[in-house]
């Protein structure tokens, strides 16, 4: 099922849910009274239905129209969209959505919670952090239930007393509700201030937080497919595809902004000597210990890709032949000083790379013809010693000369 009937199938079930809901309370309603009373008990019931049918109306309105928005907005306009949404329907005083971090390399946990959107809009509050198990809002997120000021307060003592001190006085929301999709919890809105009764807010927050953490899941699941696509399974940098694609890219931006975008193709010298020596399986590591070398010897807007083999291509957005060449220098300089696993056995007694630059639009207009100017430079770069890097245009001028053999290091990838 796509993620549009998918959100189409909550919009319509959420809908029936709330209907039956409202008509469940209704009938619950005393039915009969005093004669005395009859003609105003009459009109608070008239208005009540009244009330309730104008906002049934703006509930089928609203759930629909943002599970589309939802849909077609992208993963960061969702905990805005939604927001928005809940607080034309149900008024509240205070609104926020906190959505789950994603993990990376500083450690972030699923257990983390950052406040993504707020109404009224306050700066203060906008990334702060929720913790899963702290807090009022944290053990909502534990348990997976929509909680409000009366669901907390049925708490034991010592859980009550916990959460009173883990909660700040100005931060007691009076209804918590995760946003749960297959048992994991994606994010958290809460609500002060209820103009409905807390039971119809959680009805209702219920289908809200339900539509969201679809969405939220649906583009996180996405987002991580098409980073699997996109990079190669055993280096971690870009695969040829993507990196093909981006050239094309780069070069038009580039192009039409009238500034200029430079490559480094370079491969390892004498690779087969090195699998033949020690077996493939050095070799993978090898060129996985190298790309994160190169990985971190280079700025971060510089696009790193695998283009085959021991084959790598790095594009520079927005940087001329000069100041790519430099770049290169760098990855060949620090490539050579590393000292690998079995890197003493190569030919020249050490890893290294040798590769070729060359500029757009100064070689080439097309990616292409751009990577096969680089590709001459390399071969240029072989042929002159290796351990080197040649720049298209300069072909049968000196090269830059070879880095030393590295001294004996303690320490090897």
């Amino acid at each position: 099922m796509t993620e549009s009937l998918l959100l189409g199938a909550v919009a319509v079930a959420a809908l029936l849910v709330v209907a039956a809901a409202l008509w469940r309370r209704r009938a619950t309603e005393p039915s009969s009274l005093p004669a005395a009373e009859d003609e105003a008990d009459d009109d608070a019931v008239d208005e009540a239905d009244a009330a309730d049918a104008r906002f049934l109306a703006r509930f089928v309105h609203e759930l629909p129209q943002v599970a589309h928005e939802l849909h077609a907005g992208g993963y960061r306009h969702v905990p805005s969209l939604l927001l928005s949404a809940i607080v034309r329907l149900l008024e509240p005083t205070r609104a926020t959505i906190a959505i789950a971090r994603r993990p990376d390399a500083e450690g972030a946990s699923p257990r983390q919670f950052t406040v993504a959107a707020v109404w009224p809009e306050n700066p203060a509050l906008h990334g702060s952090q929720v913790v899963a198990g702290q807090g009022e809002i944290g053990f909502a997120i534990e348990l997976q239930w929509v909680m409000d000021r009366a669901d907390f307060d049925r708490q034991p003592q010592a859980i009550r007393d916990r959460l009173r001190e883990q909660t700040a006085q100005d931060q007691r929301p009076d209804v918590v509700a995760p946003m749960v999709f297959k048992n994991e919890v994606v994010g958290v809105i809460t609500l002060e201030g209820l103009k409905r009764s807390p039971a119809e807010t959680k009805d209702v927050l219920r289908l809200f937080a339900l539509v969201g953490a679809v969405s939220l899941y649906t583009y996180a699941r996405y987002s991580e497919m098409q980073v699997t696509a996109n990079v190669d399974g055993l280096t971690g940098v870009f695969n040829k595809r993507y990196i093909t694609a981006r050239l094309d890219e780069e070069i038009h931006k580039a192009l039409a902004e009238k500034r200029s975008v430079s490559v480094f193709m370079f491969d390892v010298d004498h690779f087969k000597h090195y699998n033949d020596r020690n077996g493939h399986l050095a070799g993978d590591r090898l060129l996985t210990a190298l790309a994160k070398l190169v990985q971190v010897t280079t700025r971060r807007d510089t696009v790193i890709g695998r283009f085959g083999g021991e084959e790598f291509l790095m594009i520079f957005p927005g940087t001329a032949k000069a100041g790519a060449v430099r770049a290169a220098e760098n990855v060949r300089q620090a490539i050579a000083r590393f000292e690998f696993p079995f890197g003493t056995d190569q030919p020249l007694g050490m890893v290294s790379v040798s590769g070729g630059v060359a500029e757009c639009p100064v070689d080439a207009v097309d990616g292409a013809a751009l990577v096969r100017a680089a590709d001459e430079a390399l071969y240029e770069a072989k042929h002159a010693g290796r351990n080197r890097v040649a720049v298209h245009g300069m072909l049968g001028e000196p090269v830059a000369q070879p880095a030393e053999p590295p001294p004996p290091k303690e320490n090897s990838a």
